[in-house]
């Protein structure tokens, strides 16, 4: 235990170390770009954005243009993975891909879901909480991400941002990508899902500056904790509950529900973040104004220094 001791306390002072180096990229998890990405998606003219729809075409043809100015690489060829929903509908996942500032055969998998419910009654339900928010988080988190590896300081791992569509579907877009992903499942690291990630509304919180992430007990032993342990330092606080406010049976009823269900059936390592269902969730109501842009900008800054701590 003596042994053991000095290195305890030697990595206990590098976490605050390594967090205070990556403090200048906290400013890309750009409150400006957020707003916009939001905007975009959650504009009337997307018509909802649901699955098959010109709307929903517009969306992924604008995650493309992000994904290129972010400086991600297409997974293949194109940034999009076209297929068939039952034969009638046609889907696109958008794909890029950042590799590690070494050679790596490990991945981390960051994804968002970009469709949403269409119009329904002829009235359109934009989604901006549901997910355009976590399509805003996970463009910042490219960009992030990026400025890292041109500064060669990471990331040590191979990051894949995939916005998804389909959620609305039966999670098909998801099981499109997990069936599709030629990549062994020891080399998945951890598969993080981004849903509703915009707001504060949720009443039972007394902090606006809040998170819950489901499915920590997946990951590898050594990255237990690192989020509780990020949440807490300066500039990142936020209360975190690694349950869905408490209730194990909804907990579990939110981990084996959504796209992040299906890498969880797959048995993947899988955290599920998220703020919580309100009032707006599936409403119409659900536009850009009920977005807390400093909530969605700490939550993305949070998820940026845990996934650089998977990476190590």
């Amino acid at each position: 235990m003596r042994k053991a001791f000095p290195l305890l306390i030697a990595l206990f002072l590098a976490v605050p170390l390594s967090g205070q180096r990556l403090q200048p990229y906290e400013r890309l998890a750009d409150t400006l770009l957020q707003r916009q990405v939001i905007a975009y998606l959650a504009d009337d003219a997307c018509k909802g954005r649901a699955s098959g729809t010109e709307g929903c075409a517009m969306a992924a043809d604008y995650i493309v243009r992000q994904f290129r100015e972010a400086g991600l690489n297409p997974r293949s060829w194109v940034y999009t993975q076209s297929f068939r929903y039952r034969d009638s509908i046609t889907l696109r996942n958008v794909v890029g891909v950042l590799n590690a500032t070494e050679p790596s055969d490990e991945y981390i998998l960051i994804t968002a879901h970009y469709d949403h419910l269409g119009q329904l009654g002829g009235t359109i339900y934009n989604g901006a909480d549901d997910n355009a928010s976590g399509v805003a988080a996970l463009i910042s988190l490219a960009r992030m991400f990026k400025a890292l590896q041109n500064d060669g300081i990471g990331p040590r791992k191979n990051l894949i941002f995939a916005a998804l569509d389909g959620k609305e579907l039966d999670s098909a877009g998801s099981r499109y990508l997990a069936d599709n992903l030629d990549i062994p499942r020891k080399k998945i690291t951890c598969v993080l899902n981004i849903d509703i990630f915009g707001s504060d509304l949720v009443p039972v919180w007394r902090n606006r500056y809040n998170l819950i992430a489901l499915g920590e007990e997946t990951l590898p032993a050594r990255y237990q904790g690192f989020l509780q342990g990020i949440c807490t330092r300066p500039g990142c606080k936020m209360d975190l509950d690694l349950t869905f406010y408490g209730s194990r049976d909804f907990s579990r009823m939110m981990y084996r529900s959504g796209d992040h269900s299906v890498f969880v059936e797959r048995g993947y390592p899988t955290l599920f973040l998220t703020s919580g269902f309100h009032e707006h969730t599936y409403k119409a109501s659900d536009d850009p104004q009920i977005i807390n842009h400093a909530v969605l900008q700490r939550r993305t800054v949070v998820l940026f220094h845990f996934i650089n701590a998977l990476c190590q």
